[in-house]
């Protein structure tokens, strides 16, 4: 149905909409008053939650739809260990339909209202009844998995409003436009519901919303949520409300594929309302939403145009001061939201959670983890660094990731996430392509950008951490934002040459840190007098299923993205490798680069007989163990290097450079082989390949002394020093 104004060009001019000018009016000032950028409320990190499960199911003249339900929803209770009550609210219609039900599901409580509710009033109505701190509404259409309820009830988390279960038709025919996993986009400048299809892998989403036909609340906040939303009545769109307004509070709203619900389409409505009522009423209240939220980004003005064209009794319905008094209470909510970090088009695709967390419920401490540069599959030595002491941590620790460079995680990078209690990934830093490499004090202010910190900030208050962990100096600004509740530490994976003088603004930041970790013996001294804590770098221990190393074949695990290794292995090429081709024929190098950009690899030394570059890997173990040998040809390194130690506990010899080495050089390791510079490779690299014995022997000599360089012993070393902070 067309409007009457809705062809007017100003939308004031008619004079049915002059009962919108308080309205107009509030969201306007909404919108324009400047936002008080107020801290987010910090949660309280008590993890204990009481036992029990309220199942809600509102009903009107579904009996045999009903059954159905109760049967499905028996099943998926048996597996609970814990209290739980079904709740069942029969509205709209004569209670006599149901008599049977109620003597098949005497597990049931029955309850009837005479007139009929509509689905926010029904909720509300039922809610008054519940018992406990979390509550499933159930749709009396909806059909659980037996396991539906054990899944999402693992997410019952301090920080957590809502967890949506999967949704599919019981039709399987039916094009699938509705999952459960809830998000938004924007149309012509309105903002539209739908349903993202989910992706093949367990992991847990945030979403926009959990639908209110299959899914898991904090009861006490949907209560009030309810309440507030009651414009929408009498169906639609409140659910999408509960989720913004959620979101806005600093809780989160979750998606888990795990759980399953079949439905049947719209199988209670459809008796009672024709088709073109529901369509006006799903329409109203997409303009409700959007008035109350803001989410399309459209100005009050043209919002305004939408309700010019809704049908009469739709403007009538969204008339009134109290609806408007809700309608600005709400958005100033979500625009102080917004103004702090909050970003509604991301949530569902820049965040993962996982189900790591202690079995027996016992609280454990919280690791919030920070770093600039992508660290899963790890393609460098200090992503490398950071996923094998998560790994070795993740029993001890619940660990939220937050981390920049989100375009370089993908499909790949999930089996990773498993172990981490949340993942988030921002994107934003302004980094130039093939832009010369910055001075420290730039890439320090560069790398703590804005929107890495606004998150940060809204993740303190959202998992109120016991430990912030921050990795790589470049982080180091953002001890300026921290809060008197976490202890803050930051690993510093290279430590520049020039030490780090009092006074100075870098040594400034680091004073503020309660812990400073470096990786080497040489950088924790030359922090001096600033305390640090020695983490050493490792590698997975793989001595014990390594056999002998074959002949004719040598390895160089360099990225490319570190200067120093793509500098290096050119160094090399040029210097050694023409003299052990000519010595060798059959002789072979493999340069593990991590990339296949042609600025990087396009140079003719690697176009030499012999060698080979290889893009991404996730694991060196299969190269390591076709390998005579490693070769670390490095000059002015920082920190020291990850795959030194990964040859050394892959029992393969390994001949480097003193820079190469730093950190291991005077430890006398009989797999290093330590030369003063890059010409000097050649010869003992042609002597371990002309005496496949003396190579053999000398790669089996003292394995017992590698003990202290697995990421099992540094994972126990961080473990120590974050025991000693969180004793502090």
């Amino acid at each position: 149905m067309t409007s009457p104004v809705s062809g007017l060009r100003h939308w004031w001019t008619h004079p049915s909409m002059w009962r919108f000018a308080p309205l107009y009016a509030g969201l306007w000032l909404a919108d324009h008053w400047p936002v008080r950028r107020t801290p987010w409320p910090r949660r309280e990190r008590d993890t204990t939650t009481a036992p029990g499960l309220s199942i809600v199911i509102p009903e009107r003249g579904t009996p045999d739809r009903l059954q159905q339900t109760l049967q499905a929803l028996l099943d998926a209770c048996r597996p609970l260990d814990e209290p739980y009550e079904i709740i069942v609210l029969v509205n709209g219609v004569d209670r006599s339909g149901y008599r049977e039900l109620e003597t098949m599901f005497t597990a049931a409580t029955w309850h009837y209202v005479d007139e009929p509710l509509g689905y926010g009033r029904a909720i509300g109505a039922a809610l008054g009844l519940v018992r406990h701190a979390w509550c499933y509404l159930l749709n009396s259409d909806m059909v659980l998995a037996p396991d539906a309820l054990t899944k999402v009830l693992a997410y019952r988390r301090p920080e957590v409003f809502a967890v949506a279960s999967q949704i599919f038709f019981v039709d399987p025919q039916r094009r699938r436009e509705e999952t459960g996993w809830g998000d938004f986009h924007t149309r012509e400048g309105h903002a539209e519901l739908y349903d993202r299809t989910p992706e093949a892998d367990p992991l847990v989403r945030a979403h926009l919303y959990a639908g209110g036909g299959s899914s898991l609340y904090r009861t006490a906040l949907l209560r009030r949520y309810v309440r507030a939303a009651r414009d929408y009545a009498p169906f639609y769109w409140e659910d999408a409300d509960w989720g913004a307004r959620a979101w806005a509070e600093g809780w989160q709203v979750l998606f888990c594929p795990e759980s399953h619900a079949h439905h049947h389409h719209r199988s209670t409505i459809g008796k009672y309302y024709e088709p073109a009522e529901i369509d006006r009423i799903v329409r109203r209240n997409a303009v409700l939403f959007d008035l109350r939220n803001g989410l399309s980004g459209q100005a009050v003005g043209m919002q305004f145009h939408r309700i010019a064209a809704l049908p009469k009794n739709s403007r009538r319905e969204l008339s009134g001061w109290r609806l408007a008094l809700r309608a600005v209470q709400a958005r100033s909510a979500v625009n102080r939201a917004r103004a702090q970090g909050l970003h509604y088009h991301g949530l569902c695709s820049h965040e993962w959670h996982s189900n790591a967390v202690a079995a027996d419920g016992v609280r454990r401490p919280r690791v919030l983890l920070v770093s600039p540069f992508a660290v899963y599959p790890p393609a460098h030595g200090g992503a490398r660094r950071i996923a094998e002491l998560i790994e070795g941590l993740a029993e001890r620790y619940d660990i939220i990731l937050l981390s920049d460079e989100r375009s370089a995680y993908g499909e790949a990078s999930k089996p990773w996430y498993r172990r981490l209690y949340a993942v988030h990934l921002v994107e934003g830093r302004q980094d130039g392509a093939g832009e010369a490499a910055l001075p420290l004090a730039a890439r320090i202010d560069r790398h703590a950008w804005s929107g890495l910190r606004t998150q940060l900030k809204r993740l303190i208050a959202v998992y109120a951490p016991d430990i912030v962990q921050v990795e790589f100096t470049e982080l180091a600004r953002l001890v300026e934002d921290r809060d008197a509740h976490a202890r803050w530490a930051i690993t510093l994976h290279d430590v520049e040459a020039e030490p780090y003088p009092a006074g100075s603004d870098l040594h400034a930041l680091l004073q503020r840190y309660d812990q400073v970790v470096a990786c080497t013996e040489a950088d924790r001294r030359r922090l001096a007098p600033l305390p640090a804590t020695l983490v050493a770098n490792g590698a997975r221990d793989r001595r014990t299923g390594a056999t002998r190393s074959p002949d004719h074949h040598l390895l160089f695990l360099g990225p490319f993205r570190y200067e120093p290794n793509r500098s290096g292995i050119l160094a090399f090429l040029e210097r050694c490798w023409p003299g052990l081709k000519q010595r060798f024929p059959a002789l072979r190098l493999t340069i593990l680069c991590a990339t296949a950009e042609p600025a990087l690899v396009g140079h003719p030394l690697f176009a030499q007989a012999g060698v080979e570059l290889r893009g991404a890997y996730e694991d060196p173990a299969a190269w390591l163990a076709q390998c005579s040998l490693t070769i670390n040809p490095l000059t002015d390194v920082l920190g020291s290097s990850v795959k030194l130690v990964e040859s050394l506990l892959a029992r393969r010899i390994c001949v480097s450079t003193r820079d190469g080495a730093r950190g291991f050089a005077d430890d006398g390791i009989d797999g290093l082989v330590v030369v003063p510079d890059i010409d000097r490779m050649l010869e003992p690299i042609a002597a371990f390949l002309d005496s496949p014995a003396l190579r053999h022997a000398q790669e089996s000599r003292g394995l017992e002394r590698l003990d202290r360089y697995t990421w099992q012993y540094a994972a126990g070393q961080l473990d120590d020093a974050y025991t000693r902070l969180l004793e502090a």
